[in-house]
């Protein structure tokens, strides 16, 4: 399966568009001989920073795989992957583990709390394992925005699934 998702790299106003990730020819490939599958043949696709990528197809297309690959989590049998302006393509782990811990946010389909913790808590985890303090400004716009505001006090077994995925 080749699959080829392009993103218009001119925005209404003619300007050029940043690019927040790209994916140059990847293949991913799982096992090898009669077993061997692949996953993503040969991708191209651009995902333009500060607008909504839908990411679609039936069931064992590669949208999961595509997504693991372009975020770091999983590696790519041959291609490029690029965030912003760097490849990621052959980073070695420390700095691909502080790649993503800086500059990458995930929402995953079965999002893993930590039931010991409450909602603000589990939201700024990332933060305090990297031993920073998030900005309260900008911790309450974040807050806010997800509609959280009132559960912030609350453990992941206390929301509502959508809710816990906000989180």
């Amino acid at each position: 399966m080749t699959t080829a998702v392009t993103i218009p790299r001119t925005g209404g106003t003619g300007g050029q568009t940043a690019v927040a990730a790209r994916a140059r020819q990847v293949v991913k490939a799982y096992g090898s001989g009669e077993t061997r599958v692949v996953a993503l043949d040969h991708v191209d696709v651009d995902i333009a920073r500060g607008r909504f990528t839908a990411i679609m197809g039936p069931s064992g297309s590669g949208k999961s795989t595509l997504m693991h690959c372009l975020a770091g989590l999983d590696s790519v049998t041959s291609g490029q992957i690029y965030l912003d302006e760097t490849e990621i393509t052959g980073l070695k782990d420390k700095k691909l583990t502080r790649l993503r811990r800086d500059r990458i946010g995930f929402i995953f389909q079965a999002f893993n709390l930590l039931p010991t913790l409450n909602a603000l808590e589990n939201i700024t985890l990332p933060m305090d394992i990297a031993g920073r303090r998030a900005d309260k400004e900008w911790l309450d716009r974040v807050v806010r925005t997800v509609g959280l505001a009132e559960r912030l006090k609350h453990r992941p077994t206390e929301l509502s699934g959508g809710q816990q995925q906000r989180v």
